[in-house]
């Protein structure tokens, strides 16, 4: 008997026409509250602010919707995704670092789309370590704390597999489900356990390797648009308006009787025009860590030097936005292996099994997998703010039995590989945003200054050698499991661990790429920290009438992938914003 994913995938993909019910282009001329981007965060503040409340909401997406885009309910499409317009692919200025082998053409990827970077992402998710949180308090983020943002990512969670751990939450939107388990994910188990490393579930403990979470339902997609806006949608289609392909250029700003400037209306591009509308309350901007800080420098808040040179009129010096970039730089390693069922990759079988249950090897990409937390020798190392040294995770693995394409040329062909993606969790190399121009179609400069700080080549050395204990177990040596070494950096030399910290030292620098968790560029800040761009409860400092919610006010990168923390921070910025105007629904 044919089970739901065939039923629901067929009918997901015959509805979506290129008519999307839920966009509108009949925009009134004011609203309580304006919401700039839809993605994780901005989608949850737009339903929130919306439901039940009273209040009208619009919420501006630049890019298109993802209503009639057949790539995105497929976890199989992801790699066609990457290269479609449903992605900003942002150039990167060259760096002096990092990306040697891509030099000038790397791109920073972002979801443009309704549903953001939630509609073309890999689905991971992970809450990071409640370490994260605790260390943003530290750096003045007061009531962000884990005690504080636990209880807001349950509110979003609906973890639908019984074998996720009970502190993840089971009454909300979001659906959430442990990825495919491929038999090479097993075998990884047993490869750990050899070296000491345990087995967990990471909604209770981060350290060890535990199955990848990911957001997906009967074997689609689940997006910040399909949980937190499409659901419902006809019961708020009168207290919110969405409009997609929708760019804002500016907020605008009035002097108040008390003299400061507040947020009153935003200017967006749509169709060749500039449109405006009015916000009676507020505006927050959630268009993500590199459009958010942009936009705010278009507006004029920003470092006044910048600002001035780009021939912007200052409203506010804030020198804090757009800088402050972290993300975590990616190296994929990748390891030959002579047993064919320890290698997973799209078969008749799979898609036969994916079609008839939603399960296997099509029902997540890259085929799902397992996740690996550790620390190193270095770790807590950039807390440079706290005398603390919380114990986060230094390094995080995605382990993936994938067959991918590889980054680099290897000194031999072939037929079975795996691809794990190696990655710092708290850089101390920190980069940033800039405005190429006052237009706002040209794209902003983004220099992420990757492994600038000796420290983090360290740590990702202290990474590889991990990588080298799996290597040598009992368990991989037995389905004859070995690193796939390129031409470059010597890597005929070094097939055989223990390989040199010199190798892997030209291995980071040639072959890393962005890992899209950009963050940090609009950060929560004491009064007394310059580089503070929004206080605790997300109002940007210096005006009225303006905030931001999105991954921009981390004050630091988390351990973990920042879909759900995103998620996270669009639900606790909508209740304070709901305390802040006395909402009740």
């Amino acid at each position: 008997m044919i089970k739901g994913t065939i039923t629901a995938l067929f009918m997901t993909l015959i509805a979506r026409t290129s008519y999307d019910p839920m966009i509108t282009n009949d925009v009134t001329e004011e609203y309580d509250f304006i919401v700039v981007g839809g993605g994780a965060s901005g989608a949850v503040v737009a339903r929130e602010l919306s439901d039940k409340t009273g209040m009208t909401v619009l919420l501006l997406e630049a890019g298109d919707s993802d209503w009639g885009n057949r790539l995105v309910p497929s976890p199989t499409m992801f790699d066609m995704l990457q290269e479609s317009p449903a992605n900003w692919n942002y150039d990167i200025a060259k760096q002096k670092y990092s990306l040697l082998e891509m030099g000038e053409n790397a791109k920073y990827p972002g979801g443009k789309i309704l549903g953001g970077s939630t509609s073309i992402n890999a689905m991971d998710y992970l809450r990071g370590s409640p370490h994260d949180y605790d260390s943003w308090e530290d750096h003045g983020a007061k009531g962000w704390s884990w005690k504080y943002v636990e209880p807001f990512f349950r509110k979003n969670e609906n973890a639908i597999d019984n074998k996720i751990s009970e502190k993840a939450g089971r009454e909300g939107l979001l659906n959430i489900s442990i990825s495919y388990q491929h038999p090479f994910s097993r075998r990884l188990v047993t490869a750990a356990k050899e070296i000491g490393i345990k087995e967990v579930d990471y909604f209770d403990e981060i350290e060890g390797i535990s199955p990848l979470v990911c957001t997906r339902y009967k074997g689609l997609r689940q997006s910040s648009s399909d949980a937190f806006l499409r659901s419902g949608y006809k019961e708020r289609q009168r207290s919110l308006h969405i409009v997609t392909n929708a760019l804002v250029s500016k907020v605008h700003f009035v002097t108040d009787t008390n003299g400061k400037q507040q947020a009153t209306w935003v200017s967006y591009m749509k169709e060749g025009k500039i449109n405006n509308v009015k916000a009676r309350k507020e505006i927050i901007l959630s268009a993500g860590a590199i459009r958010t800080p942009q936009i705010l420098m278009l507006s004029g808040i920003g470092p006044k030097n910048h600002l001035k040179e780009m021939e912007i009129e200052v409203v506010v010096d804030l020198p804090g936005v757009g800088a402050n970039f972290q993300d975590h730089y990616g190296i994929f390693a990748y390891h030959a292996i002579d047993d064919n069922q320890f290698v997973s990759q799209s078969t008749p079988e799979s898609i036969k099994e994916y079609i008839m249950n939603g399960t296997g090897y099509d029902s997540a990409v890259w085929g799902g997998g397992a996740v690996l937390h550790f620390k190193t020798k270095y770790f807590g190392t950039n807390v440079s703010l706290s005398t603390k040294k919380r114990p986060f995770p230094t390094i995080q693995v995605i382990l993936t039995s994938k067959n991918a394409s590889f980054f680099f040329k290897p000194r031999e062909n072939y037929r079975l590989h795996t691809a794990w993606m190696v990655g710092v969790q708290h850089p101390k190399s920190k980069g940033e945003i800039r405005l190429k121009s006052a237009n706002p179609t040209d794209q902003p400069i983004i220099d992420p200054n990757y492994l600038s700080e000796e420290d983090d080549i360290k740590m990702y050395i202290e990474g590889f050698r991990k990588l080298e204990e799996l290597e040598m177990t009992k368990a991989m040596k037995a389905i004859g499991f070995r690193m796939i070494t390129p031409e470059a950096c010597n890597g005929a030399l070094y097939i055989n661990p223990p390989r040199p910290d010199e190798f892997y030292r030209c291995y980071a620098k040639s072959y890393g790429f962005p890992a899209a968790h950009a963050c940090c560029t609009a950060k929560i800040g004491r009064e007394n920290d310059e580089m503070a761009v929004v206080d605790e409860r997300l109002k940007v400092r210096h005006v009225e009438g303006l905030r931001v919610a999105d991954a921009s006010v981390m004050p630091h990168v988390t351990s973990s992938n920042t879909q759900a923390p995103c998620y996270m921070i669009g639900r606790k910025a909508s209740e304070i914003i709901k305390q802040d105007w006395n909402i009740n629904e």
